[in-house]
Parts: C-alpha cells; structure tokens; sequence
C-alpha cells in the first residue's frame, strides 16, 4: 500500500481545500452546537413530511459514552483507515476488531430503538473485521464496495 505521505504536494493541498470546504458547508447548512467533544447539528423540518433529527458528529468512542440513551435509528462511522493522511486526525491506526465490536456493542446498549441500522466506511483492509463485528450484534449484515 502506498503511504499517503508519498502522493504529490499539489494533490494533497487540493484534499485539505476540499475537506474545509466540506466543513463550511455542514456548520453553513446546520445550527451547530460544539460542547468540545463532538458537534450537534440541531432539529430541521423535512418539507414533504414531519420529520426531526439530530446529526452529532465527533470521535464514536467518545459520543457513544456521552449520548442520552434514547431511540436511535442510526449510526454512520467513518472510522480511522491507518492511512497517515496528511491533515487527517486521529487515522494513524486504523480501527482494529476490538475497537469496531465496542462501537457496535455500545451503540446497540444506547439506542432504545427497535429497529436501527450501523453504516461503516472503512478500507479494503478492514472489510473482513468490520462484517465480523456488526454480525455480532445485528440481524442482517449486507457488505457494499465501490
């Protein structure tokens, strides 16, 4: 694999420009709340029905010890790939199968749900680990690769 320190400066630049872009975006589209640890995005009204949520984004390991227990339907995780991207916190090891079950676990012990559904981006590398730590505790596990 190669390690992103070697992809050419031009490249990486244009990344960090559209990871800040990303980021005015989301802070531009949301009311955002930020208590330090992770940022709350706060109830919007979907036009064509009544539907509230919230969106937190921030670190899952530190969120799911944090959150009120309640019903969540919910979890997207774009977990730490091990790339040492160049402006990437906290990606300088990826998420092992200890780490993923704990997510799954916890998550599973917050929501109040009865029906909810985890999303996971991860590597290539981590695929295998991923599948084994969402069978542990969910239903129905479908494996998705573009």
């Amino acid at each position: 694999m190669k390690d992103i320190h070697d992809f050419p400066t031009s490249f990486l630049s244009h990344l960090e420009r559209a990871r800040k872009e990303k980021d005015r975006r989301l802070v531009k589209a949301f009311n955002v709340d930020d208590d330090g640890t992770f940022k709350k995005f706060n109830h919007k009204k979907d036009i064509t029905r009544e539907l509230y949520y919230n969106v937190y984004c921030g670190d899952v390991a530190e969120m799911l010890q944090k959150l009120p227990k309640k019903e969540y339907t919910l979890l997207i995780a774009d977990i730490p790939y091990g790339f040492r991207m160049a402006g990437s916190s906290y990606d300088d090891e990826p998420f092992r199968f200890k780490q993923l079950e704990k997510m799954v676990k916890d998550f599973a012990e917050l929501t109040t749900a009865t029906l909810w559904r985890i999303v996971v981006f991860h590597s290539m590398d981590q695929g295998y680990s991923v599948a084994q730590a969402l069978r542990s505790r969910c239903h129905g596990v479908e494996n998705l690769a573009w």
